[in-house]
């Protein structure tokens, strides 16, 4: 059975990092991934600046993946740079939505509506945050998450369910399966923890038993987000091929093509604590 995984380290992994990276050490990372056999990677946002320094130069990084676009101005850069694969996030945590985009869900899918309505679905990937539970708002009815999910096929055709917080179990997974199987729409698992990954591949192989097939991850699990309390670390792309390679799962890329990128990698979070005078906080 092919596996399919999301690299998201460009753009989720170095999104929380106070120190800038330098564009052409992006740029080198992206590559790498590229050269490793990765067929999708998320590799910037269009955020705005003020709010997220990080990706300030995402004209600059970008190469040829996908990228993250939350309001009509990002969206326009994005197309502006010939971006074809585009992602968009909203929350079933309206706390989280005002702290993370400044609308409530309806105002973000409305919002959505007046410029996501030409991009074809299958070239969209829509997120739905803290889909696992929020410390906001605690955990969420089958009935609001299919909700969202309603509105997210609105706009594309893979519904991203995210654990922000690490706090997911297996019900979740087997609820999310069996929604996204009713509402005709192919779902995708991006997977955050706190600092161990046991539990995070134990939703990755119930996902496996229940038909999903997608996986967000990240390179030595960078990351985590700015807006979102007690956000952990991404699951790690090394661990997560390592355990299907493992359990007989093909995601088309070998353990040994993720030395380069993690060399890559390690320098960037080197050049992060050597240059602290890089720090910008927003």
């Amino acid at each position: 059975m092919k596996v399919k995984i999301v690299e998201v380290s460009p753009r989720d992994g170095l999104q929380s990092m106070k120190q800038i990276v330098p564009t052409e050490m992006k740029r080198k990372l992206i590559s790498s991934l590229y050269s490793a056999g990765f067929d999708e990677i998320e590799e910037v946002s269009f955020a705005n600046p003020k709010l997220l320094p990080q990706m300030a130069d995402a004209e600059e990084v970008y190469m040829k993946g996908s990228a993250l676009v939350m309001n009509k101005r990002g969206y326009d850069r994005a197309k502006k740079l010939g971006v074809d694969k585009i992602n968009i996030v909203f929350s079933p945590c309206e706390e989280f939505n005002v702290k993370n985009m400044g609308k409530t869900r309806s105002e973000i899918v409305l919002m959505y509506k007046t410029f996501m309505d030409k991009v074809p679905k299958e070239n969209v990937r829509v997120y739905i945050s803290m889909a696992f539970g929020s410390p906001y708002s605690g955990e969420f009815s089958r009935r609001k998450i299919e909700s969202c999910v309603r509105d997210a096929r609105m706009f594309g055709n893979t519904v991203v369910f995210c654990d922000t917080v690490g706090v997911g179990i297996r019900q979740d997974v087997e609820m999310f399966a069996d929604i996204s199987k009713k509402l005709g729409v192919k779902p995708a698992l991006h997977l955050h923890h706190r600092g161990r990954e046991e539990p995070a591949i134990s939703l990755v192989k119930t996902a496996l038993f229940h038909g999903i097939y997608e996986f967000d991850t990240s390179l030595t699990g960078l990351g985590g987000c700015p807006f979102a309390e007690l956000s952990g670390e991404n699951l790690s792309t090394q661990t997560l091929i390592r355990h299907l390679e493992a359990w007989g799962f093909d995601c088309g890329i070998p353990s040994e093509a993720l030395r380069e990128p993690t060399k890559i990698s390690a320098e960037i979070q080197k050049f992060a604590l050597k240059n602290p005078g890089h720090e910008i906080v927003c």
